[in-house]
């Protein structure tokens, strides 16, 4: 099952929507996934839980990334989703036209 679901947005465009789920699924994942490798190595080379602890520690930062990132998507869908509904109410599919202060029509 995949932790996104993608729906279409009036504009045509997919978007995705995250299952709230997969947050806590990324970081306890990349913790036991990297913990359980960092355990082998340490059994692998005769060390006592040297790599252990760097694994779960890489695990939960690859796990922060993931969701950092997919949390960045979201936002910037409600950021549009806004931006599309205030252009609707104003009437025009044009973004408003910025003056530029440094233009030399205007001198």
């Amino acid at each position: 099952m995949s932790s996104t679901h993608k729906t279409k947005s009036p504009t045509g465009k997919p978007q995705k929507k995250v299952d709230p789920a997969s947050i806590s699924g990324y970081l306890l994942a990349g913790m036991v996934l990297y913990g359980g490798l960092g355990w082998l190595v340490d059994k692998w080379a005769g060390t006592s839980n040297v790599f252990a602890p760097i694994g779960v520690i890489f695990g939960l930062a690859a796990g922060l990334f993931l969701t950092f990132r997919q949390v960045s998507v979201l936002e910037r869908q409600e950021r549009e989703a806004l931006l599309r509904k205030r252009r609707a109410l104003v009437g025009t599919d044009d973004p408003p036209e910025q003056h530029d202060s440094q233009d030399p029509q205007d001198l």
